[in-house]
Parts: structure tokens; sequence; C-alpha cells
């Protein structure tokens, strides 16, 4: 590598910069982790690069493409490309379970209708590796981790699909937290070089929990839309079959034996960590708002998080209820609207609470 590398990067991130200026974000967490993006930016573009040596070169390149990647991310996190609503729901959840305040949940979209996943590799490890090399090169830091989730553009405003990203947070929990790697060293113990089948239960144990941490929030519904997207797979390499999937989805909802749960649990307790539990409230169909096409009044944040369970429900059994007259597209719009509003609603209202309880 020489420093020609570091200088194409820079102009392309120029021109990004120049086309991200006007993004309007929903929060001002994400308008900062901007500017310090672009401070370090700035500080690399005055640099003497033309004369660095290899090892300064290539921690540039890192460094610059994390940058990149971020306003990726940051570009698609906007408030006319992202609702806030869903990004809402994931941070009630992640407030669960770590208690960080620089942390931000953004997305990349894909144009291929399946691309859900959760990009593990800007991960606890590099980002302070980069700020250790900041702080003793340009005196600078930057604050903000962004925990990256892609997914697909064309629904990137579908309720019903969206209850994917709870399980995309629950990855990025296990990866935090490194639950599925003690998990893997419980049983193999610690090796430098695992065997495919080791490392095969390791990535099945990553699916099993992240498909356990979204049920805790949001029932089997991730569940029921893997049934639509992905309802024969069997096992692979990095995931168990659908039908072993829903099994244990299934027993820790009905709260029977649960293997999977009880080694998580334990895995866990021993680090003092919250466990795994039913964290929804129930909201009963018959009693239900949506049959009068009206948003639901949600009291708390485990009603939230069972908003798209009901949607869900409605959905499946469409034909038989208030949706039978409906066309399919108004169905899905119905649905889908009907989740947006009554999400808005519960935390534009409790935004309204937090602000006038602030002022008195």
């Amino acid at each position: 590598m020489d420093y020609r590398a570091i200088e194409l990067l820079i102009l392309q991130l120029e021109e990004a910069f120049s086309k991200s200026r006007s993004n309007v974000y929903s929060d001002t967490n994400k308008e900062f982790h901007f500017r310090e993006l672009y401070d370090v930016f700035n500080s690399i573009k005055q640099s003497d690069f033309k004369n660095f040596d290899q090892n300064n070169l290539e921690q540039h390149f890192t460094i610059l493409d994390f940058i990149f990647k971020g306003l990726e991310y940051l570009d698609s996190s906007t408030l006319n490309v992202i609702p806030y609503e869903i990004i809402s729901c994931l941070k009630y959840s992640l407030e669960d379970w770590i208690q960080k305040d620089n942390l931000i949940i953004v997305t990349s979209l894909s144009n291929n209708n399946k691309d859900f996943y959760f990009d593990s590799y800007y991960n606890l490890e590099l980002f302070k590796n980069i700020n250790d090399y900041l702080r003793k090169i340009y005196k600078l830091e930057i604050k903000y981790r962004l925990i990256r989730i892609s997914l697909p553009k064309v629904l990137s405003r579908d309720y019903l699909s969206m209850v994917v990203l709870y399980h995309e947070l629950g990855h990025f929990i296990d990866r935090e937290l490194n639950i599925s790697v003690k998990s893997t060293y419980d049983k193999f113990g610690v090796k430098t070089q695992y065997s495919e089948a080791e490392i095969m239960y390791f990535n099945h144990e990553s699916e099993y929990f992240a498909d356990l941490f979204a049920s805790q929030y949001i029932n089997d519904s991730v569940m029921t839309y893997l049934g639509y997207i992905a309802s024969n797979n069997g096992d692979s390499q990095t995931h168990p079959s659908t039908v072993k999937r829903h099994k244990v989805v299934n027993d820790f909802l009905n709260m029977t034996s649960c293997i999977e749960k009880n080694n998580f649990n334990n895995i866990l307790s021993s680090s003092n960590i919250t466990n795994l539990s039913i964290r929804h409230k129930k909201i009963d169909l018959n009693s239900s708002n949506f049959p009068n096409l009206i948003p639901e009044l949600l009291n708390n944040e485990q009603e939230l998080h069972y908003i798209f369970k009901l949607g869900w429900d409605f959905w499946e059994n469409s034909n038989n209820n208030f949706l039978k007259d409906f066309e399919p597209r108004q169905k899905y719009q119905i649905i889908n609207n009907l989740i947006e509003k009554s999400i808005s609603n519960f935390t534009n209202t409790k935004r309204w609470l937090e602000v006038s309880t602030s002022i008195n």
C-alpha cells in the first residue's frame, strides 16, 4: 500500500460528506456522530499522509474505511428513509441489556428482499483500537459506536417484516456479551482452532440466542415471518433448521423445558447479566382497537413490543376478520399503518411526558 490509496479514499469521502450534509436525523446523537466522523476525516485530510510509513498507512486506511461505512449507515438512517418508530422499539430492548449512552442503532439498505443481517465486523475491539490510535496521533476520539443492521430497501416501511430486526439486535447483544462464545467454550473448551462441526455449533447457538432474544419481546412473530421465507430450510453450517428454531421458541414461550434457554441463562447468571424472560404483555384480539381501524392504545413498553405480534395475528387470519372485505394490498397497508400509528402515538406521548416532567 502507498499513500495514493489514502488519497483516493479521502477524495471519495469528501464527495460522500458533501452529499450527506443535508441529512436530517431522528435524534441529535446521529448528528453528533456525523460531526465527529467529519472532524477525524478533516484531520487526516490535513495530515502529511504522503510521508506515512506502511504501518501508519494501514492504520489510516482502516480508519477511513470505518468512516466510509459509518456514513453509509447514517445515510440510510435518516427520517425520510427509516421510520423512527421501529428504532424506538429496538432502543427500548437494547436498554434492557446494555446500559451505555454511546450506542446508536443504524441501518443500511439492501436491494435484496431477504437481506436482514447484523454487521459484526466493526466490533468493540476494533472501535477501541481505532480510538487508541486517534488519541495518540490526533488527540481525537469517536464517542459513538454504531449498531449496524442491514435490511431490504423495499421493506423499510414494512412493519410485519421489521420483526426480524429484533433478531438482528439479538445478534449484537450476543456478540457484545460473548454468550454463544462462552457456550462454545463450555462445550468444547478454548482452542486455537475449531472443527467444522464445532463452528457449526457456535453458529447455531448464535441463531438460537437471537431467536430467543426476539421472542422475549415479540412472541413468535419472527418464526411466523420465517414460515413465509424459509419454511423448508434444513440444517446448514450457519443456521439450524426452521423446524428446530420453531421448537426452541415455542418451548420458551410455553414455559416448557428449553435446553437452549437454560444454557444461555446459566451463562448470563454467572456474569450477573439479566436473563432471557418474557418481556411482552399480551393484547387480546377481541379487545383490540384494530378492527375499528384505530391505532392501539399502548400503556407500557411490554404492550409496545407486542404490537408486532398483534399485527401478525390479524394478518394471518385476514380472510376471516375485519380485513376480509378489503383487497390484499389494502389489507397489507392497513395493518402496517395501524402498527406504525400505534408505535408513533406511544413514543410521542412518552417523549412529551419526559419533556414536561423535566421542565416541571
